[in-house]
């Protein structure tokens, strides 16, 4: 497994930083009719979730993947990566203000937030918390955007700080409509996370 997509996948693992009872429903559920305003309020309202998935990351070098396990509550949250680019097991785990990364080997890092702990140990400098915002379909509040909604007033595509964020599918759980499949895309480098299912705690 070469270390450089190793890295850069537990690059886009602390991106996920920050139980469940409802299951999605079928991908074939029709959408729902909201307006834009109304799906944000309602996903922005959304704390606590568990979701399992695969990620891939490719770049001009190489490329791999990984299941994807992500739990999260009131702020509260543990991610775990199984599989090639897992190399038998990553785990993130923390809160605010702290951040554990535990490697299948036994070795742990730690710091006050996932940026620093990437900074500190692999030298990349990324803006890694807003897949938070993205994994859920909304952009990143505070920062710029230019978005594109679908004909259900779903975003489509996403442009922020030089990333492209695209959104091929949506998952019915319950009265929102989460991603099913997004792709981050960045000069050399291209991540997509397909998520097969989502379970949202009592925050929905």
């Amino acid at each position: 497994m070469p270390t450089f997509i190793r890295n850069v996948l537990v690059c886009f693992l602390l991106a996920i930083f920050t139980n469940a009872c409802t299951t999605v429903s079928p991908p074939s559920a029709p959408p729902l009719t909201q307006t834009w305003s109304d799906r944000a309020k309602r996903l922005n309202r959304i704390e606590s979730w568990q979701l399992t998935g695969k990620i891939a990351v490719r770049t001009q070098q190489d490329s791999g993947s990984a299941t994807l396990n992500w739990a999260e509550n009131q702020g509260q949250y543990t991610i775990r990566l199984l599989g090639p680019l897992g190399a038998g097991g990553l785990k993130l785990s923390g809160h605010p203000g702290s951040v554990t990364l535990e490697q299948a080997d036994g070795k742990r890092f730690s710091a006050r937030n996932p940026e620093e702990l990437l900074l500190k140990q692999w030298g990349y400098h990324l803006p890694v918390s807003y897949l938070r915002y993205w994994i859920r379909g909304l952009p990143v509040p505070g920062i710029p955007e230019r978005a594109e909604l679908d004909a259900f007033h779903r975003i489509s595509s996403l442009k922020q700080q030089g990333f492209k964020v695209e959104f091929a599918n949506y998952l019915r759980v319950g009265q929102v409509e989460l991603p099913a499949r997004l792709t981050v895309i960045t000069k050399g480098l291209n991540t997509t996370i397909v998520i097969h299912q989502w379970d949202l705690g009592s925050s929905r």
